[in-house]
């Protein structure tokens, strides 16, 4: 309080010009501390507040850009939409491959007796003894070989037979053996003009790789 007083008393004082000179004197101290201050510090706050708009609105064009692109007669989602049919007809597909599949193995494990079985070709290389009794042809040797094979069909058994007989007897052996359940082929017939006939006969039979 006794400072205001004093301050009144001393512009009591004064004359009005020299209450204006001393206003004005008041007036551009403030004037030039605020520019010294308060200017620098309100231009840094500018200049990071410009560069934050300036990093919004580069974003904001990439996103309108970006909007742009995948905009189709006015359609933001077209794309969207496109992939989305795409993912669904593809989701089909695998389906019916799957279920093709599934149907595939199905037949072929129905048809077990054409899958690569070493117990059933045993059985098929004792039945060609029986079955050359029973049709009164003579066995001299049977030889047979495994071979690997890795296309649509796996593992042939190759088998050579010697035998001899009469060309009637001979014939009805041949069928019996082309008659077995396994699938298998008498590719090669080798037959001398004797009396019984010696004969060589080739066979293989196929199994699938499953």
């Amino acid at each position: 309080m006794k400072l205001l007083r004093k301050i009144d008393e001393f512009f009591s004082q004064r004359k009005s010009s020299e209450k204006y000179l001393i206003y004005a004197t008041i007036f551009i101290g403030i004037v030039l501390l605020s520019y010294q201050y308060l200017f620098p510090m309100t231009e840094k706050m500018m200049k990071t507040a410009l560069a934050q708009k300036n990093s919004i609105e580069a974003k904001i064009n990439m996103d309108k850009a970006y909007l742009r692109g995948i905009t189709v007669n006015g359609d933001e989602l077209f794309y969207i939409k496109q992939f989305s049919l795409q993912i669904g007809k593809l989701k089909g597909r695998l389906t019916e491959i799957i279920d093709k599949k599934d149907y595939l193995n199905q037949k072929i494990k129905e048809l077990s007796y054409l899958l690569y079985n070493e117990k059933k070709w045993a059985e098929f290389l004792n039945s060609l003894t029986q079955k050359a009794a029973k049709n009164g042809v003579q066995i001299d040797y049977i030889l047979n070989n495994f071979l690997d094979v890795t296309k649509n069909f796996g593992h042939v058994l190759e088998v050579e037979i010697g035998c001899n007989g009469d060309y009637k007897n001979l014939i009805s052996y041949i069928n019996s053996i082309e008659q077995s359940d396994l699938v298998v082929d008498v590719y090669e017939i080798d037959m001398d003009g004797g009396e019984p006939i010696k004969t060589i006969l080739k066979v293989s039979v196929w199994g699938i790789n499953f």
